[in-house]
């Protein structure tokens, strides 16, 4: 199986082809990610790892289609961003992007902003991680099943609208399958 692990930084393992901007990084290539075409052959990948790399990047469109592009049909993307309500979406310099649980519907087809991407993605799970008072309480588990569900989506809805900065989030983990 092939992996890519895109920002790898010093967590890229001994299965995976590493990709970073830093030289002190364990990557495999060293380049920008923001400057696409990438110098990757197409439809070479079956899993791709995105940690903590796409609030840093400039150009989401242009990144999540070099991903589908270098990835086989049926490759699972890995992905784990900050949710736009985390502090630390504010306090790192190099955060260019926030993301919100609505974030990655673009890339399904399915919404009227899908025409800025040809790139298509199935949304296979999607988790949103709360601080940890209000996992306790119960409320990433009202919040994950509601973003799952149809029927409750408003909900979900509902708390990124009006309560993100009381009932605050750290990230957002999302598994999107590649289609060509």
């Amino acid at each position: 199986m092939k992996k890519i692990n895109i920002g790898c930084g010093l967590n890229k393992k001994d299965d995976e082809f590493g990709v970073d901007i830093n030289p002190r990084s364990n990557a495999d290539m060293i380049f920008d990610l923001n400057k696409t075409p990438w110098e990757i052959e197409d439809s070479k990948f079956e899993v791709v790892y995105c940690d903590a790399i796409l609030e840093h990047l400039h150009n989401f469109f242009g990144v999540m289609e070099e991903i589908w592009r270098i990835s086989k049909n049926g490759a699972k993307i890995y992905i784990n961003v900050p949710h736009f309500s985390d502090i630390a979406m504010y306090s790192d310099p190099t955060h260019v992007k926030f993301f919100s649980s609505n974030s990655f519907e673009t890339l399904t087809g399915k919404n009227q902003w899908s025409f800025y991407t040809e790139a298509r993605y199935e949304i296979i799970s999607m988790k949103i991680k709360l601080k940890s008072l209000f996992r306790l309480i119960g409320f990433e588990l009202l919040i994950n099943l509601s973003k799952n569900n149809k029927k409750f989506r408003s909900i979900c809805k509902f708390w990124e609208s009006y309560l993100p900065f009381i009932i605050t989030a750290k990230t957002i983990e999302v598994v999107l399958e590649v289609k060509k």
